[in-house]
Order: C-alpha cells, then structure tokens, then sequence
C-alpha cells in the first residue's frame, strides 16, 4: 500500500477525509506539504482533546492560591549575598541556561517582523534581541562562562529570526552556544471536531 492510500484510511478511520478534497487541485510542493502534515497528526490525542471540551468544568472545589515565593526585598543582606553567591556557583559549573521566548511577531508594536528584531532603543539603534543579549555579554565577561542562549521561535518567524541573528553577527556572542528550537503546533479544529485547512489548502495549526 503506498503513502497516499495509506493517509486516506487512516482519515476515514477518524472522520478527516475533508483533509484530502482539494488534493488533485494543489502542486506536487504542496501536496507532499499537506501529506507530511497529516503523518505527523496524532489523531487519538486530537479525539481526546476535542472530546474534553465537551465536559463541563467543576470549579466548585478549586482554590486559587498563590504559588510559593521569596519577597527579595523582605531578605536580609545576609540572605540577598547568599542567593546571589548561589546562582553565581550555578553558572561558573554550567548549570544554567537561558530561555527566551521569541515566538510571536511585532505587530501591536507597528513592527512587521520578529518581536525580538524591534528597534526599541533608537538612540542606539538596538533591538530587543541585542538587549537580551547584553545581559548575557556581562555575565560572560564578569564570570568568564558562556551562557547557553535558547531562543524559541515559530514556523512563522523561525527564518527571519535566525537570519537576524546572522546579519547582526550574534551580537559578538559565541555562535555555537546560541539555540533556535520552533514552538510546538497543533491542528485547528471546528466545533465539530473537524481538522481546518488553510485558503492554500494546508491544515490550519495554532501554537
């Protein structure tokens, strides 16, 4: 059996059959596009999803209770040196990374492309990303430790963010030691439980 015939039983088995209608109409790119998309679909988990918002919600015994913290300001000088001799411990052995969470684009800031690239210092014409990175800079001079820099983006703006990054040469950050990983996405579904395609035709996902 091969890969296409194998994709329709496996959507008529969960009712997804839509997914294919316009497969004749779309090129050769698009069509291996659509059918990666479909192999990589975990149906049950979408059922399971799908059927969870159905149940109603028993908010009668939930409590709203804040998470456990520490007030720096209510911390003795004692205390503050203490912590602050810890997390320099953790990042001179290499137990410490950074995440920055660059998946969304500037557009409430009047920005067309990556969040992260928006120009907000324009005295110094400084992005966002080059901010973040200053920080990361001072730390490596003052503790001579590279800081592993992971930087989520999205299947939106994956490309121009790491083409930022290369234009701009890192920002003098040690390349080898900077990470781009995409958010994970899932399929949108209709309030029938109904996968929905794109106006090219490709599954619709959402972050």
């Amino acid at each position: 059996m091969d890969k296409l015939e194998d994709i329709k039983n496996k959507l008529k088995k969960y009712g997804q059959e839509h997914l294919l209608l316009y497969y004749d109409r779309m090129d050769n790119l698009k069509r291996e596009k659509l059918l990666e998309q479909i192999e990589n679909i975990d149906f049950d988990l979408m059922n399971d999803l799908y059927e969870s918002t159905k149940k109603p919600l028993d908010l009668k015994n939930v409590i709203i209770e804040p998470i456990e913290h520490t007030d720096k300001s209510k911390l003795t000088v004692a205390e503050r040196e203490m912590y602050e001799e810890k997390g320099i411990e953790a990042i001179k052995d290499h137990k410490f990374a950074t995440v920055t969470m660059a998946g969304g684009q500037g557009t409430r800031l009047g920005h067309s492309g990556p969040k992260g690239t928006f120009i907000f210092d324009t005295e110094n014409n400084k992005s966002i990303f080059e901010a973040l990175c200053d920080t990361l800079i001072r730390a490596w001079k003052e503790y001579n430790t590279v800081i592993p820099w992971y930087i989520m983006t999205s299947r939106e703006n994956n490309d121009a963010t790491v083409a930022f990054f290369e234009s701009h040469n890192y920002f003098g950050y040690p390349k080898e030691s900077v990470r781009f990983f995409k958010q994970g996405e899932l399929p949108m579904l209709d309030l029938n439980g109904k996968i929905l395609l794109e106006e090219d035709r490709i599954i619709k996902t959402s972050s």
